[in-house]
């Protein structure tokens, strides 16, 4: 995979789920802080009913799939950043999932915001291993 092409896919892999995710929150959400600031950027948001939301698959793609995306996301970042070496994905897991585990944990005080579940923390932690394959697999296999 040439250079160009392998940065490319990095920054797909960092880029998109952050936008997919942000859409997620935007379109069921519409009470979270940063969706406010989008409404108020971009005019008032299209944002799904009440009936739509009460949907059991509706909720737990709400409740998960935007917290999935970033953990994915961020140990595509830390890798670009950290060095793409098999060495360092250790080290990029154990910060994504220390990372993920302390914000998690952080929504029990007032000092952070949200609602703490301990099926975040283990969504977190599968999606930061599923990248970390995804790594190991096509990135490091194809340079």
């Amino acid at each position: 995979m040439g250079t160009k092409k392998r940065t490319a896919g990095l920054l797909l892999n960092i880029f998109l789920p952050v936008l997919a995710g942000g859409a997620v929150y935007c379109f069921f959400s519409p009470d979270v802080i940063f969706v406010k600031h989008v409404d108020g950027l971009l005019g008032k948001g299209f944002h799904a009913g009440s009936a739509v939301c009460g949907n059991v698959f509706v909720r737990l793609v709400r409740n998960y799939l935007p917290d999935i995306m970033w953990a994915y996301s961020l140990v595509f970042a830390l890798y670009l950043i950290l060095g793409d070496n098999k060495e360092s994905l250790m080290k990029i897991f154990f910060i994504a999932f220390s990372f993920s585990a302390i914000m998690e944990i952080l929504q029990l005080t007032d000092f952070c915001g949200g609602t703490f579940d301990i099926f975040d923390i283990l969504t977190e932690m599968l999606s930061e291993l599923f990248a970390i394959f995804i790594i190991k697999n096509i990135f490091e296999e194809a340079s």
